[in-house]
């Protein structure tokens, strides 16, 4: 099937289920394998009958243990796994750990082959380190998304919850799997069903591709300035090409004068305290959880040069990035 031509309702198989292989990578999230595997369950016992299946797969065999620290066995190794109309591929923040290329090798048969691909959160490096992205539309997770957009420039990353391109549905992880996997269920059972498991979850809403990860700045600070918002909002989608606080002012057309009241009366601190703590935090999480260079991470987090960078954060921190890494 091209990729053009493809349509998930293709795969509603006559009288046979669809069969969906689900890779646990270590310390992959356990929230998020389990709303994609329960949807599935719920879809067959609401419907009476088993219009899906599923595998659990591992590198090799052995047990998958979580990111939470629980295992589960799982049905096969990955090279003796069998053919799936559906794979996701599910990891953590540890993603890297599992960097393969007979791994690599095994998604572009598979795919090759005409198998759906998905990948849960970090799982979406494995497709692009696959070269199974160049050119695609993917979700991924807001927190890592500046690094895979460094990492993988042809490719069209989005911070969409969700994104589906030809046979690659990719999903930014947490409880927007469900939302994911409703889609999916919508396009190949209807969206009746998938309605019904949506009410059986106690989730009013299914939540759109297109829909924003993360909570509205207004919920995550406390704030009820929708002005505020708005400012906010642009702060944080130009983290590495910081906007000048007098034209963030005349977005919302007031004087920077007012705009510094706005943020002082709301959140005690300047426009620039806050985009750089803005900048700051990010700057800690790519160290934490990634293995960008202090450059490219300066870079990500609009500082002109390393030192710059290392400066600042030392100030922020009281500790330099290589101290905050080893930790």
């Amino acid at each position: 099937m091209t990729r053009q031509s493809f349509s998930l309702d293709q795969l509603k198989h006559s009288g046979q289920p669809v069969r969906i292989g689900f890779f646990l990578a270590p310390d992959y999230p356990l929230m998020t394998f389990s709303a994609a595997l329960d949807s599935l369950r719920q879809g067959n016992r609401l419907i009476k009958r088993k219009a899906f299946e599923w595998v659990l797969i591992s590198m090799d065999g052995k047990d998958a243990r979580s990111s939470s620290g629980l295992a589960f066995p799982v049905d096969f190794a990955m090279a003796q796994a069998p053919k799936c109309d559906i794979l996701f591929v599910c990891a953590g923040v540890n993603y890297t750990e599992s960097y393969d290329p007979a791994l690599f090798s095994w998604l572009r048969r598979i795919y090759s082959e005409g198998c759906v691909l998905g990948a849960v959160s970090t799982a979406v490096f494995y497709l692009a380190k696959a070269g199974l992205l160049e050119g695609r539309r993917c979700a991924i997770h807001w927190e890592s998304l500046p690094t895979f957009r460094s990492e993988f420039p042809n490719c069209l990353a989005t911070d969409d919850i969700f994104a589906v391109d030809g046979r690659i549905i990719t999903s930014s992880g947490g409880t927007v799997t469900l939302d994911m996997m409703l889609y999916l269920i919508a396009a190949i059972e209807g969206r009746d069903l998938a309605a019904k498991i949506s009410d059986q979850f106690n989730h009013p809403r299914m939540r759109r591709q297109d829909d924003a990860q993360r909570m509205v700045p207004e919920d995550r600070f406390g704030i009820r300035n929708a002005k505020l918002g708005f400012v906010i909002r642009r702060m944080e989608s130009s983290l590495s090409d910081p906007i000048e606080i007098s034209e963030l002012a005349e977005s919302i057309n007031v004087s920077s004068r007012q705009l510094e009241r706005l943020f002082r009366t709301n959140l005690n601190k300047s426009p620039s305290r806050f985009y750089i703590d803005l900048r700051m935090a990010r700057a800690k999480e790519l160290l934490l959880h990634t293995d960008l260079s202090v450059g490219e991470i300066a870079s990500v987090c609009g500082y002109e040069s390393p030192s710059h960078f290392s400066r600042f954060y030392r100030q922020h921190f009281r500790e330099s990035p290589a101290a905050t890494r080893r930790s």
